[in-house]
């Protein structure tokens, strides 16, 4: 079983790393968040992402976690979902 604090410092360390790539944005906007048995998903919004194809926002995302946060955390994340910012707002409820 995964302690809670564990959980909570790959959270965090994970939504550090995103603030990066949303920094630049003002209106970019990322929630990282626990689900079942200690796994977290991540949510991303960028304009940045608008008429880019699902597997290069992907690519982005991960090449940037993968060079900011520590492997044992990161393997913690079971999904990014990298969104434009309309498709963020229809879908990160």
């Amino acid at each position: 079983m995964v302690a809670k604090g564990d959980i909570l410092a790959a959270a965090q360390k994970i939504e550090e790393a995103l603030a990066q790539l949303t920094l630049e944005k003002s209106s970019a906007k990322a929630f990282v968040f626990e689900t079942e048995w200690g796994h977290l998903r991540a949510l991303v919004g960028s304009d940045g992402f608008k008429d880019m194809p699902l597997g290069e926002r992907q690519e982005i995302v991960w090449e940037l976690l993968r060079e900011c946060v520590p492997q044992d955390y990161l393997i913690r994340l079971v999904a990014v979902h990298p969104m434009d910012l309309d498709e963020y707002d229809r879908n990160a409820h």
